[in-house]
């Protein structure tokens, strides 16, 4: 009686393992997802971990797994290891037609494009004596873009150079920034006269409008840290300086170009002032990573045709550069004529006067040394 017990025992117990087998993965949805698409480093985000079991079987441990960068830091620690990547796994005991969400708090420190791979989800039998597991597809991803910075100081010099550039050119009437009404003289046009206000007043008057003009900028970044001791984090300094200066820029309505030297020839952008290009712009900084290498800067500036045919002599070209010395500063005399440049370059706090010594600044080149502090 005994034996025939322990036999149906374990015919109960094979039978279940089957059948927990074919049917566990069945109606169970495992979805992830970021609460934002995009934001600037040293914000903060969440992860959703949604599982939901449509059916009334119930799963007592259901593991669910993915991998992601290092630089991503979660606030929940647990069950997470690190390595080249950061290994999260998650275990949830489900019951029969239940729905668990988790939230996981983020903090995004570093710029970079992050997405959520190789993610699965696993359970096991009774006894933990086997583990089955499949892969869920899964599109989870947030851009951190570069982060925010003081520019203050550097737009302060932007706008006296852009300042002197207009001085220099002849201004014309907006048709669309409406100023006032007057008298009307011998010398305005028959089509400024707004006849409505002429008829109330009695006499012709006519509508005026503001003077303006285009003004443009073009940023060129260097991102280049060739030497034997690596320099990231002025590299990075320089990527966050040029980043928020597309956004002042673009916000104040300039029409802004941007060129960098990645790998395969640098990118370059002429300038404009359409809102869509700014996301694609921080998306490509956000995307750029140093193991991909990078392009000779010089090239980038010696790029006479590009200089003579994209840019006008009255934009603004704004060099940021850590490795900035004599070799760069004439390649810019040369290529930038008698248009106006600012460089702006990047050094650890304490090394101003080394900076001073070594950047030559003379004629249309006016140099910007940041200090930046070491970490």
């Amino acid at each position: 009686m005994f034996l025939l017990l322990l036999l149906g025992i374990f015919a109960v117990w094979v039978l279940w393992e089957f059948y927990y087998h074919r049917v566990w993965r069945k109606a169970v949805d495992v979805r992830l997802w970021f609460d934002t698409d995009a934001l600037y480093a040293g914000g903060q985000t969440k992860l959703y971990e949604v599982i939901e079991n449509r059916k009334r079987m119930p799963l007592p441990v259901l593991e669910v797994g993915f991998h992601t960068k290092k630089e991503l830091d979660f606030a929940d620690t647990e069950n997470t290891s690190v390595s080249d990547y950061i290994y999260k796994r998650d275990v949830f005991s489900v019951l029969g037609m239940q729905r668990i969400t988790r939230e996981i708090a983020v903090n995004c420190q570093k710029r970079g494009h992050y997405a959520v791979s190789d993610a699965d989800i696993a359970t096991h039998t009774l006894l933990y004596r086997k583990r089955y597991s499949i892969d869920i597809e899964t599109d989870a991803s947030i851009y951190v873009y570069a982060k925010m910075t003081d520019v203050s100081e550097i737009m302060t010099v932007c706008e006296r150079m852009l300042g002197t550039l207009q001085c220099a050119k002849r201004l014309y009437e907006d048709p669309f920034a409406f100023r006032t009404i007057r008298g009307y003289t011998t010398d305005d046009p028959m089509k400024t006269i707004n006849w409505k206000a002429s008829a109330k007043s009695g006499t012709l008057m006519v509508n005026t409008f503001d003077s303006v003009q285009s003004q443009k900028a073009m940023i060129f970044l260097d991102v280049a840290d060739t030497g034997i001791l690596k320099q990231e984090n002025l590299v990075e300094e320089s990527i966050a300086v040029a980043a928020t200066l597309l956004r002042t820029l673009f916000h104040q309505n300039i029409e802004t170009g941007f060129a960098f030297n990645s790998a395969g020839g640098g990118e370059w952008l002429l300038p404009t002032n359409r809102k869509s290009r700014l996301i694609e712009l921080e998306r490509t900084l956000a995307d750029y990573d140093a193991a991909g290498g990078t392009s000779p800067f010089l090239d980038l500036i010696a790029d006479g045709k590009k200089m003579r045919e994209g840019l006008t002599d009255d934009t603004l070209r704004i060099v940021i550069t850590k490795n900035y010395d004599e070799t760069l500063w004439r390649a810019l005399q040369e290529t930038a004529k008698d248009s106006a440049v600012l460089v702006i370059y990047p050094v650890y706090r304490g090394e101003r006067q080394f900076a001073k010594e070594k950047a030559a600044a003379s004629g249309t080149v006016r140099v910007h040394i940041r200090e930046v502090e070491r970490v």
